[in-house]
């Protein structure tokens, strides 16, 4: 009663654990949500200000004709290369030192002047060894309050479009706030897809023994080559690069290699069907870099001109992916990664819109669209592996219950063939072990994978019957109180010798071990009774019952349908569980389950008697009218070999040949006229001394009766009976 006690405390107090623990836990993320939400520091430590004000009005834009105009930052200009913008105001009259301006150059050359003083310039003459289209980047000029009311005059050298971004003004490096604050989330992104995609890689020998295949090193590249191109074109890059002109290649070679990790990700990924498609377009995006590269390096053209047709040759691989993937779903080969196949058709369109960004819109943030896209594919590419696994174990796991099913099945044929009494027995069991495992379905939560085990251990029962002698298995006549104790041994031994299997199906060992328990608990190994015993056993029981009653012994021929109703309900609740059987005398009432064997004989599904079981039931019959078989066990072994080849669609005809006197000349002709006779598939055995037992393989009709007229013609006086399968 104290441990009772003591197991219902300890389990309210885990339950108290788990709901307190997750409360708490929910309360947390609540908190955290006001918090952010929340921006009044009233009484609390105060991180100061970052305000910064935009000085996007008051400018007036004198163009090189002498025009002026009043316009309103940013702006686009259309303006012709080489001709130069100039854009003046008036600063602030409440400057205060240690404040600084900030304006973005977009690729133009810009110099800065303050009471017509030049206070900073970005140009591409300005700066050593940079190209003639410099990279976009930020200018800060430091302000103080002497600055206060002064004219701002911004000349703008065109060199792309007349691009002019907003001004903004703020105390020291608060300019960058606002920035920084812009482009943390795609920055974010830039830096764990460079993370992820350098663990990739550098996992990839490990992955590859789980996986094999080259899909992460290839993912794993093209991640780490968009991280770097998005961190080189970001609005922090001036925190990385100290030379602008670096940033400059560095971002050019970085965009031109997406398009071709992305044809070598995509190429393993359709499982190189369109590999030649793949390789020619990375084969031109190289060879385009590399033009570029040796274009620029000579003076002919800077990499800005000719970064043009590279992105032509992007587009067109984007394009081509996209005809692969909708190629493959045509075929239907898309099934085989449908999952990432939706992250790569994302990944592309994204990158598309991504670059086409780059022509529309000069004031895009450089990798939004991109790193979503790879967001995506990355979350289906996680998706997909984790399905290929979980498929992967369910087909490992099939193919081994599989396995374990046809393991199952010979060992029923083995143990049926090794005695002689029981032919098809197990095989039997199992059907009818089935049978009422269907009915009792709705009453017993049975699903359609538990009725099959049944099944499936129905057919191994007897495994045990291995390990008993021949003498006490194929006695012909009752046993011995001793020799029965031996009989009842093969529950244990099939438990002992199926230990290894017994993880494959679910109940197994129990209906090995259990089958011949009684409700009354007087049956063995164990003595169990009444629902102690395993389900599976009580069900094995009656289907076994069954089959022994309906079936022919060395003692007595098979009892009647009536005799064997009769027989379950006078030992319902004795030996068998009364409520299984009564669903099972309803199957035998309702006519929904009949014995498949023909007069006692073994049948099949469709109530035909094959070769094997009229040999099979031959065979018992003589050795029950006491007829001195010279080889049972080989006859036995024949039985097995034939019923083996009736499973493929395959039969043996079986013949007796024999002569009426058993002395020394009709024996010498018998094997005289056999000698040369059966082919290389046949089978010969002396049945008794003055027959043999002839198997034909495979053999029709008229070969046959041409192998009776070769016997004959050569003794005239043997005789010759074919068994013939019937129904």
């Amino acid at each position: 009663m104290k441990t009772g006690y003591r197991s219902s405390l300890i389990r309210i107090l885990e339950d108290v654990l788990k709901i307190g623990t997750v409360f708490i836990l929910a309360m947390s993320v609540v908190i955290a949500l006001i918090a952010a939400a929340d921006k009044s520091s009233l009484g609390e430590a105060s991180i100061g200000s970052f305000e910064t004000k935009s000085f996007n009005e008051g400018w007036s834009l004198t163009r090189e004709d002498g025009s002026i105009m009043e316009i309103l930052l940013p702006v686009t200009l259309e303006a012709d290369s080489g001709e130069e913008i100039v854009i003046s105001n008036t600063l602030p009259d409440d400057l205060s030192d240690g404040m600084s301006l900030m304006a973005r150059a977009s690729m133009e050359d810009m110099y800065v002047y303050i009471d017509g003083v030049l206070r900073e310039q970005y140009a591409s003459d300005s700066i050593e060894g940079m190209s003639y289209y410099i990279p976009s980047a930020y200018i800060v000029i430091p302000l103080d309050a002497s600055d206060s009311g002064k004219e701002i005059r911004i000349i703008i050298r065109v060199k792309t479009r007349g691009v002019i971004n907003g001004v903004t003004i703020g105390n020291g490096n608060n300019v960058w706030f606002d920035v920084i604050k812009k482009g943390l989330a795609v920055n974010l992104v830039a830096v764990i897809a460079l993370i992820m995609g350098l663990l990739l890689t550098v996992a990839v020998p490990f992955i590859r023994k789980s996986f094999r295949t080259d899909t992460t090193r290839y993912l794993g590249l093209l991640m780490i080559d968009v991280g770097l191109w998005v961190l080189s074109e970001s609005t922090l890059r001036q925190f990385i690069f100290s030379r602008p002109s670096l940033s400059q290649y560095f971002s050019y070679f970085l965009v031109e290699l997406i398009g071709a990790f992305t044809c070598m990700y995509f190429d393993e990924v359709q499982h190189r069907i369109y590999h030649r498609r793949y390789l020619l377009m990375e084969s031109l995006v190289l060879l385009q870099l590399i033009v570029n590269i040796l274009l620029h390096v000579s003076g002919a053209c800077a990499l800005y001109r000719t970064l043009l047709l590279s992105h032509l040759w992007t587009a067109l691989s984007a394009v081509i992916a996209i005809v692969c993937i909708v190629t493959d779903i045509i075929t239907k080969r898309i099934k085989t990664y449908r999952i990432t196949a939706i992250g790569m058709t994302c990944f592309v369109v994204l990158s598309l819109i991504e670059l086409g960004a780059f022509y529309v819109s000069r004031f895009h943030v450089f990798g939004v669209y991109i790193c979503i896209g790879l967001i995506i594919l990355m979350i289906f590419t996680v998706m997909q592996a984790l399905l290929d696994q979980i498929t992967a174990f369910e087909l490992q796991e099939k193919n081994q219950t599989v396995m374990t099913i046809n393991t199952i099945e010979t060992i029923a044929s083995a143990i049926d063939a090794r005695d002689e009494y029981t032919g098809g027995h197990s095989e039997r069991v199992g059907l009818y072990a089935e049978r009422l495992a269907r009915e009792m379905a709705a009453d017993y939560d049975l699903t359609e994978e538990d009725i099959l085990r049944v099944h499936y251990i129905g057919l191994v029962h007897d495994i045990g019957k291995i390990g008993v002698a021949d003498s006490v298995l194929n006695k012909s006549g009752r046993l011995t109180d001793e020799e029965f104790s031996l009989m009842k041994k093969h529950a244990g031994i099939g438990y002992e010798i199926m230990s290894s299997l017994g993880g494959s199906i679910e109940g197994l060992l129990d209906g090995i071990r259990y089958h011949h328990e009684r409700f009354d608990g007087k049956g063995y190994p164990d003595g169990l009774s009444d629902t102690d015993i395993p389900l599976i056993a009580r069900i094995l029981a009656l289907a076994d019952s069954y089959d022994a009653m309906t079936s022919n012994r060395v003692y007595r021929k098979r009892l009647t349908d009536e005799e064997v109703r009769n027989e379950f309900l006078r030992c319902s609740g004795t030996q068998f569980d009364p409520a299984l059987t009564e669903i099972f005398v309803r199957l035998i009432d309702r006519g929904e389950l009949a014995a498949n064997t023909v007069e006692g004989i073994a049948a099949d599904e469709e109530g035909r008697i094959r070769t094997s079981s009229l040999l099979e039931n031959k065979l018992q019959k003589d050795l029950l009218d006491k007829k001195k078989i010279s080889h049972p066990s080989h006859v036995r072994m024949l039985c097995y070999i034939i019923k083996l080849m009736e499973q493929k669609g395959k039969d043996y005809k079986v013949l007796f040949i024999g002569a009426e006197n058993d002395d020394e000349d009709s024996i010498n002709a018998i094997r005289e006229a056999l000698r040369g006779q059966t082919g290389r598939h046949d089978v010969n055995i002396e049945y008794t001394k003055t027959q043999n037992v002839v198997a034909l393989y495979d053999a029709g009709d008229d070969e046959v009766d041409a192998y009776i007229e070769g016997v004959k013609a050569l003794r005239p006086m043997l005789s010759v009976e074919v068994l013939r399968a019937k129904t």
